[in-house]
């Protein structure tokens, strides 16, 4: 298991304001002894070639991998054409992907829209997807859907999503505290994905659904690390580290989950 992280807790300065360059998060990133980082999508401000070289040489001269691309996805509209849009966009955080050296990259499903059914939507989604997965194969890449707002977070509709699908290529970002969101549990859904786990968002909620430091919320990481263990997860592990202590947070975080992973049980 690889300690990685995405920093919600920075995204204001990072993404926002920028008065936080990403080099300087890579750098932290560094110092706290991770393993490694997400590459978020609203992290680059070109796609050019030259630009996203320069920035995955940061990130590995630093002595880090880049654990996932963390990309997204809406395919929900009925329109084909804004879903071709959707693929293309898909293709190129896969290309995206290659040259920062990692083969996954992070899909969420989509967005509910009032005047269209909810099978429609769960069936317009899984239309989408089923279009990236020839491409993303070619490059050797991993789609992984994210349970995340607003399709996704309830187990039935993720799941319906991936039954639809009907594809074992379609992976899955387990995110551990957004089934919270819906009232669901992320056991129950762990149990349920667990095969086709390839990342793992470790964030974790209190009951007002505010992201906190892994291990001060509700999150029942022991029962979930356990689940992936014993389906043979030993991949990434990636901090969503959300809450106000900042790189206090991420160093407390990052040393429950590798305290809670290191002693969890298979059951």
């Amino acid at each position: 298991m690889k300690i990685s992280c995405i920093p919600i807790c920075f995204f204001r300065d990072i993404i926002q304001t920028r008065t936080m360059s990403v080099e300087s998060w890579i750098e932290m990133a560094s110092e706290l002894g991770l393993d490694g980082i997400e590459m978020y999508k609203w992290y680059l401000t070109s796609w050019e070639d030259d630009y996203i070289s320069g920035l995955s040489n940061a990130v590995h001269d630093a002595g880090l991998d880049v654990s996932m691309f963390t990309s997204y996805a809406d395919f929900s509209n009925p329109d084909p054409d804004a879903r071709a849009e959707q693929i293309s966009s898909v293709r190129q955080a896969v290309d995206a992907a290659r040259a920062f050296d990692t083969n996954i990259v992070r899909l969420t499903a989509g967005t509910w829209i009032d005047e269209i059914s909810r099978d429609d939507i769960l069936s317009n989604i899984a239309s989408g997807l089923r279009g990236c997965l020839d491409y993303a194969e070619s490059h050797n890449v991993f789609l992984a859907l994210e349970d995340h707002p607003e399709v996704g977070t309830k187990i039935a509709d993720f799941m319906r999503v991936l039954e639809l699908v009907d594809d074992d290529r379609l992976k899955v970002n387990l995110d551990t505290s957004n089934p919270m969101v819906s009232g669901d549990s992320s056991v129950e859904l762990t149990e349920l994905v667990k095969d086709r786990v390839v990342h793992v968002h470790a964030s974790d909620r209190g009951r007002d659904l505010e992201h906190t430091v892994e291990g001060e919320g509700l999150v029942d990481f022991p029962s979930i690390f356990a689940s992936l263990k014993k389906a043979g997860f030993d991949g990434w592990i990636s901090l969503e580290s959300g809450s106000d202590k900042g790189r206090k947070g991420i160093r407390q975080g990052m040393e429950y989950v590798k305290r809670v992973w290191n002693n969890s049980l298979l059951r």
